[in-house]
């Protein structure tokens, strides 16, 4: 099959998805795959924040598949790649991966992760062929919100705009002692330049010791009700529990301020004491994934690290 592969422009960003939803949809077994995640959205998002990072893959003019390569500093994340149900097993994703990964080769990555379903065997081989492993699972995990929460030492960086340069730096400096060369700038302007969350920051002594990176509402990665840490961490030592227990307090005061009544947040298993905090705090998991990493190196998944991410 004859397939060409080009840049995801902004004009193509409503067929994207529509083959995004159809393909997550039909993966889960939804009644209508069209559903899939409601009016949450990703990849007009992505676009903006990462440029340089979207492919399509074409048949005769029509949009059969689509790829995101994500750039966090010296991490790379790939993902989605989501091919129409109409034209799985024709070797796309294989394409769109051949096509991506030169991306990371240009942006420097350190290390290239991925989010995939480990009882899809299928999907674990593919990825394995181009140097990906798998390394531990990921738990997507969530809360209701049930009322407003305390959490005075929190503020969000939308408070703070004279500011913002110098406080974006040290989230930045917090993330680099964590795995070296990690930055979310990209991350941080798209919810605050698009108003699709917010940045909740946690200082101590007017030094950041903890933030979060929040989407809340329809038109965002959270959709409609709903509130979603895409990453978050604190400075690692030992009040990194009581730390991110106030941040995760201070990210549902703020989705209640949003009228959310969920809050979600990922969390890789090799970070032990995370996820357990978690579970102390009422958070369930709601999906389990597997992430893989190319090369096989643990990166900042260790039990002392006080860090949430979802790379989906």
């Amino acid at each position: 099959m004859t397939i060409a592969i080009r840049a995801l422009a902004e004009s193509d960003i409503e067929a994207a998805e529509r083959v995004r939803r159809l393909a997550f949809g039909t993966l889960f077994g939804l009644p209508d795959p069209i559903s899939f995640r409601g009016d949450a959205a990703l990849l007009a998002g992505r676009r903006w924040a990462f440029p340089d990072g979207g492919l399509i893959a074409e048949d005769s003019g029509e949009i059969v598949g689509v790829a995101m390569a994500n750039h966090w500093g010296s991490l790379g994340i790939f993902g989605p790649v989501a091919v129409h149900p109409a034209h799985w097993r024709k070797a796309i994703a294989r394409q769109l991966l051949d096509a991506t990964l030169p991306i990371f080769d240009r942006w420097g990555s350190r290390l290239v992760g991925l989010f995939t379903f480990p009882e899809r065997p299928t999907h674990i081989r593919l990825y394995q062929s181009f140097g990906f492993w798998p390394r531990g699972l990921t738990a997507i995990m969530a809360r209701a919100v049930n009322g407003p929460s305390n959490a005075p030492e929190a503020t969000s960086l939308s408070e703070h705009a004279a500011e913002r340069r110098s406080l974006i730096a040290q989230c930045a400096e917090l993330t680099d002692a964590i795995f070296s060369g990690l930055e979310l700038t990209r991350e941080i302007e798209l919810v605050t330049v698009h108003a699709l969350g917010d940045v909740i920051l946690l200082s101590e002594a007017s030094r950041i010791v903890g933030f979060a990176i929040c989407h809340a509402g329809a038109g965002s990665e959270a959709g409609a009700g709903r509130a979603y840490i895409k990453f978050a961490a604190v400075r690692s030592g030992a009040e990194a529990s009581r730390r991110l227990t106030q941040l995760i307090e201070a990210c549902s005061g703020f989705a209640h301020r949003r009228g959310a009544t969920q809050l979600s947040a990922g969390v890789n298993l090799g970070r032990m004491s995370a996820y357990r905090l978690l579970i102390e705090l009422g958070f369930r998991a709601t999906l389990q994934g597997v992430a893989m990493h190319r090369p096989w190196v643990e990166a900042y998944d260790r039990p002392e690290i006080f860090a949430l991410d979802d790379w989906r």
